[in-house]
């Protein structure tokens, strides 16, 4: 039998929070504060996949600093019940794991983050109208160690990053200026999301739809079980 656990959701996007309440996994989250043009320098110019893992790890880990060293700071919970304020769990008590979860879209061997602002979006978008490109979403879980004081055991984490190929429609300077202008597609890697507006100028997916949206449960269910824990046995509770 598995240890019950409590998984922290490190990001702040609601596409993210939606797959999971979707899947039926309780949660609570905590932003990270990482910044993500400095991780990219400082790991030179690594390609786009294994900048969406970096990326996840820097994030999760992030969370993890955050909660070993400030009790006060605690998750948002989002299972219904009161997270507390404990950062470490005692023995008897489920585990507390971090999720850490980044994106990037890689188009003619590129690593696009996200636009930012239209006019890059706008650029962007007239690049790939009726192209294909890939995106890589990485994923990090790392378990809370139970010891106070303790730093987290690297056998206690995992890593995956997930891609799928992305087909857009072959959008008219109109439908592009349109979508742009609805400032939907600033915040997301490469400029288009999968479960808003952006659906309409995506004509295939082929991979994981979920990674897609930013995190992919499969992944999630491969990683906790190979920490011990079952992902389908929060759906008894």
């Amino acid at each position: 039998m598995s240890r019950p656990f409590r998984l922290v959701l490190a990001s702040a996007s609601s596409a993210r929070a939606e797959v999971l309440h979707r899947a039926g996994i309780p949660f609570m989250t905590m932003v990270s504060d990482v910044d993500e043009e400095a991780v990219a320098a400082e790991l030179g110019s690594p390609d786009p996949e294994t900048l969406a893992g970096e990326l996840a790890r820097a994030k999760a880990l992030d969370v993890v600093a955050t909660l070993l060293t400030d009790v006060d700071d605690a998750p948002e919970d989002h299972t219904g019940d009161h997270a507390g304020t404990a950062a470490t769990p005692a023995q008897n008590e489920p585990a507390l794991l971090v999720l850490g979860c980044d994106s990037v879209f890689e188009f003619d061997g590129e690593a696009h983050g996200k636009p930012g602002t239209a006019d890059v979006a706008l650029e962007r978008w007239r690049a790939q109208a009726g192209g294909t490109g890939t995106l890589h979403t990485g994923h990090t879980v790392i378990e809370i160690p139970d010891a106070e004081g303790a730093l987290p055991d690297p056998t206690r984490q995992r890593r995956r990053t997930v891609s799928a190929q992305v087909s857009f429609a072959d959008a008219s300077e109109a439908e592009i200026q349109d979508y742009v202008a609805t400032g939907e597609p600033l915040g997301c890697a490469g400029g288009f999301t999968l479960e808003a507006r952006g659906a309409a100028l995506v004509r295939r997916v082929e991979g994981d739809p979920n990674a897609v949206l930013g995190l992919s449960v499969l992944a999630l269910r491969e990683m906790l079980n190979e920490l011990g824990y079952s992902l389908t046995s929060v759906w008894a509770d």
